[in-house]
């Protein structure tokens, strides 16, 4: 059998197949001298990342029902334990009626929430670039965050009766201020240099706020969205008990007429965790993908 011709030069070269060996075996002793000691450490790196992400919110919701532990054991006819009301939820979520009442709500914490949004933008862009804008709108915004949510909320049902515009609107009119704040301060933020540079290559006015001012504002309009959803519940569960027939503010009204005190704390857990798993399983991830091209900077922090 004719040898392959490399096999056949490196047998003729010995320099060449002591030297190949030598470098293998430098390759070798560098690689199990430089790994051992890399994977350990960046291991040890990964866990205490995990740990540091995982530990602090375990701590914080070991804290509250510690808390509420003993709460219960010093007024055990008031409180229910938390034992107790974890059973009453999971039977929630076993009742057929549960996921219907909880979508309920969450739709007109949505769709409120949109509508306050689309204007808010409109006025917070508006007030931000134009003065007059300015002095026109921000005595009203001041007197919409004078104004509770409840009192929206029975103006609201007053209005328009128990039907689906009062929550609507309850939602759209309570959050609207909050929201035009923080896009208003986005827009007076704004790097200058970037609004003097579509001035010089004549941007219309269309084109100057979809690619100059909205990107800028992501930030701000993702606080916006967090605060106005934390807000938008809570005048949803207000509206829910005074002016609908079904939701979670509903089934909580019902629980508290009986004094059932286990089923108003499951009912606002349910509705918690249905929040959280928004916040981090839609907006967060959302809000990673739109701000990707944006460089971190890194805040000194102990």
């Amino acid at each position: 059998m004719t040898k392959p011709f490399a096999l056949c030069y490196q047998e003729t070269n010995p320099r060449m197949t002591a030297s190949s060996h030598t470098r293998a075996t430098v390759e070798m002793e560098q690689r199990e001298a430089v790994y051992p000691r890399e994977f350990p450490a960046r291991r040890l790196a990964v866990g205490r990342e995990i740990a540091g992400r995982i530990l602090p919110p375990l701590m914080a919701v070991g804290t509250v029902i510690a808390l509420w532990w003993i709460l219960q054991l010093a007024f055990p006819r008031l409180l229910p334990s938390p034992l107790g009301t974890l059973r009453g939820a999971m039977r929630l979520l076993s009742e057929g009626t549960f996921f219907f009442h909880m979508i309920q709500s969450l739709r007109r914490v949505f769709v409120g929430s949109v509508i306050a949004m689309a204007f808010s933008l409109v006025v917070g862009i508006y007030m931000g670039t134009v003065v007059m804008g300015e002095r026109f709108f921000q005595p009203l915004v001041v007197l919409g965050l004078t104004i509770p949510g409840l009192m929206w909320s029975l103006i609201a049902v007053m209005l328009f009766g128990i039907n689906e515009i009062a929550p609507y609107f309850a939602v759209a009119v309570t959050i609207f201020p909050m929201l035009v704040i923080n896009i208003w301060a986005g827009v007076k933020a704004l790097d200058k240099e970037l609004i003097d540079m579509s001035h010089v290559f004549h941007f219309s006015p269309w084109l100057k706020i979809s690619q100059v001012i909205i990107p800028q504002l992501v930030p701000n309009i993702f606080a916006a969205t967090r605060y106005g959803l934390g807000l938008a519940w809570k005048v949803v569960v207000v509206v829910e008990m005074f002016g609908t027939s079904n939701g979670v503010g509903y089934q909580v009204m019902k629980a508290y007429q009986v004094f059932d005190m286990e089923a108003v704390i499951a009912w606002t857990l349910t509705f918690v965790v249905a929040m959280i798993l928004i916040e981090y399983g839609i907006i967060n991830l959302v809000e990673q993908r739109v701000t990707r091209w944006r460089p971190k900077i890194e805040v000194w922090r102990r």
